[in-house]
């Protein structure tokens, strides 16, 4: 469908690689470094981030910020009413958030194929986002469970794919072979190491991801917008993490 063409070319550069930054984590209860969201949204446009994934009301309140000039994709509930209102709102692509066991319940499933089917009608982007955890919300990042997260949203008619990274490029092959679709890594809790952050962000393009929707990595980096330059540095320019920490110091 042309509408979907479209979008996604504007979530993803030619090279087909993407820098999301996320700022959907209110909901969840985790904002700090996002209190004035369209600053932030400001300096990492500036930075040359393709996409910015929000909640569907801060969307109104970036609108004047972004002026086409970078991806918006909307984060939103399980309802494929929230499909048209993100049409409405100018949205390049929607995802769906799950934190939970895998193998998925039979009404997850159905949700995730009502709104896959939903986003095909309409020509936007689906964003599938399966992340397993353990009964106390505690992420697992075992390589056959996120092998088998990545193709149930394959599976379910979904067009991009956000899981967590193993922290091994060799493995996650196996993964990105397995799920159909491109891959792009969540970014996680801000680490405190940001020589480990770039290199797990350099090993995962290796395994053949497509990029990263990076959140409190960024926003609550001291300096958002340099932090995107390098980031992008990283995936569009084929950067390695000693030239990329370097491109930090310079900056």
């Amino acid at each position: 469908m042309v509408g979907k063409i479209l979008r996604t070319h504007r979530i993803t550069k030619k090279d087909g690689r993407t820098l999301i930054v996320a700022m959907d984590h209110a909901l969840q209860g985790s904002f700090y470094g996002l209190e004035d969201i369209e600053d932030v949204v400001k300096k990492v446009m500036e930075g040359g981030a393709d996409a910015v994934m929000v909640n569907w009301g801060m969307a109104k309140k970036i609108a004047e910020v972004i002026k086409g000039q970078m991806g918006l994709i909307i984060s939103i509930p399980y309802d494929v009413n929230y499909v048209k209102l993100a049409i409405k709102l100018g949205a390049d692509g929607i995802k769906t958030t799950y934190f939970g066991s895998i193998p998925l319940s039979e009404e997850r499933l159905k949700q995730i194929g009502e709104i896959a089917l939903a986003a095909e009608d309409w020509g936007i982007p689906y964003i599938v986002e399966l992340v397993p955890t353990d009964g106390e919300g505690k992420i697992l990042y075992n390589i056959e469970l996120i092998k088998r997260a990545a193709r149930i949203a394959s599976e379910l008619g979904g067009d991009i794919v956000k899981t967590a990274y193993t922290g091994k490029s060799h493995e996650y092959k196996e993964v990105v072979k397995a799920c159909k679709l491109p891959i792009v890594i969540m970014g996680g809790e801000k680490m405190n190491n940001l020589y480990d952050f770039l290199k797990m962000v350099r090993d995962s393009l290796e395994a053949g991801v497509i990029g990263g929707a990076i959140g409190r990595n960024i926003w609550q980096y001291k300096d958002p917008k340099r932090i995107t330059e390098v980031l992008i540095g990283i995936i569009h320019d084929g950067l390695d993490v000693n030239e990329a920490l370097e491109r930090l110091k310079k900056g």
